[in-house]
């Protein structure tokens, strides 16, 4: 089947964070842009899902729902074809959101005033996840080589030595930094880790948005590491489902899962909501090759950005990619920075970017841009950019 992501929906019709009028006011100055600021999709839901929603409306119950024997399965099957990953589904506990389950591990495997590692740039619930839960924040900054990140192990090492460091927290695929880490890279942190008796929480909320030029390992794949591992998952992101999705949480270890679930169960968390159901079990069993088809389509918009850029937009550079749909371009050599810069973009340019700042201090001097949406948009967006940063450059 063809799939094609090029319709252009109007979303500012609709209640979607993205596009709210007020939101775009209070952050840009302006709402007379176009909104590349939120990390979900322009496009639709994938065709599959969207059938399965309809026949479940015309069915027209909406009671009580548990989750049947086919769902287990489906995600099982998903980690074994998509993420080349064994599950063991004894381990899955259900949450609303990711940033929900990495703060319930965090209360829970952890005391007020220990260390957590975080990787800036990275994004910015991982600093306020911390903060919330009266965590210290331990900052072990990715190094930018040649437009690529990498992770700076011997400083990592340093940090994970101290008697006060508890916890770390890792994004693969990276948010904003678009790197798909290596296995290579992994097995260090996992090592560092387990030499120093770290809890790793992975947000691998990215993992089914990877070009051709990576390949998605998840920390699952490392089982020595698995009884102080907790992975956190949802195809929000893939799928286009945020608003109506739940998040997963993997443990291994069986005393830390018991505990997790008390908590969750404490608060009445992991309940069967039908949509979410049905979104994630057609999506994981119909659904692959609608995947495939985004992530190249994403990919040719990242690589019309890297080519326009690179030849027709002098000061800025991008940063090298392997996956997720959002790019982070260096913005370091203009003569304004910051929300001055993000306003100036919002009305020149017609572009509404997240500012680099919010995602560390070792972020001042970039900008985020969500490219998932109809390539007719990313043209004229970069024809903007050109236009406004031409001016700026004289």
């Amino acid at each position: 089947m063809n799939y094609s992501f090029d319709e252009k929906i109007d979303r500012f019709k609709t209640p979607a964070a993205k596009f709210h009028k007020g939101y775009l006011k209070d952050i840009f100055g302006t709402e007379d842009l176009y909104p590349f600021w939120v990390a979900d999709e322009d496009f639709k839901t994938p065709p599959q899902i969207l059938d399965a929603f309809k026949a479940k409306i015309e069915e027209g119950i909406f009671g009580y729902e548990y989750k049947p024997e086919t769902f287990m399965p489906a995600l099982k099957n998903w980690y074994a074809t998509r993420f080349n990953c064994e599950l063991d589904t004894s381990w899955v506990q259900f949450t609303p959101t990711i940033m929900s389950s990495m703060a319930m591990a965090l209360d829970l495997f952890t005391d007020e005033g220990d260390g957590v590692i975080i990787q800036p740039p990275v994004y910015m619930e991982f600093e306020n996840t911390v903060n919330r839960t009266k965590r210290n924040k331990i900052v072990n900054p990715l190094l930018l080589v040649d437009l690529h990140y990498e992770m700076n192990f011997a400083e990592m090492e340093e940090l994970a030595s101290t008697d006060t460091t508890k916890a770390m927290m890792i994004c693969n695929p990276h948010n904003p930094g678009g790197r798909v880490w290596t296995k290579p890279e992994l097995q260090k942190v996992v090592d560092i880790c387990l030499k120093h008796n770290i809890l790793l929480l992975a947000d691998e909320i990215h993992a089914d948005i990877v070009f051709s030029n990576g390949e998605f390992t998840s920390l699952l794949s490392f089982p020595e590491i698995h009884n102080q591992l907790i992975v956190c998952y949802s195809p929000a992101k893939v799928f286009n489902i945020a608003s109506v999705t739940d998040s997963i949480a993997i443990i291994p270890n069986e005393e830390m899962r018991n505990q997790f679930s008390e908590l969750r169960m404490r608060y009445n968390m992991g309940r069967t909501y039908a949509f979410s159901r049905i979104a994630m079990e057609t999506g994981f069993t119909k659904s692959g090759e609608w995947v495939n088809a985004l992530n190249n389509y994403v990919e040719q918009n990242v690589k019309y950005i890297s080519d326009f850029i690179s030849s027709q937009i002098r000061n800025i550079q991008l940063i090298k990619q392997e996956g997720t749909y959002l790019v982070w371009i260096k913005v370091d050599q203009l003569p304004i920075q910051g929300k001055e810069l993000i306003q100036y973009l919002a009305k020149e340019a017609k572009m509404g970017v997240n500012d680099g700042a919010n995602f560390g201090i070792s972020a001042k001097g970039f900008i985020r841009m969500n490219v998932s949406c109809p390539k007719e948009i990313i043209v004229e967006a970069m024809n903007n950019l050109k236009s406004a940063i031409t001016k700026i450059n004289r």
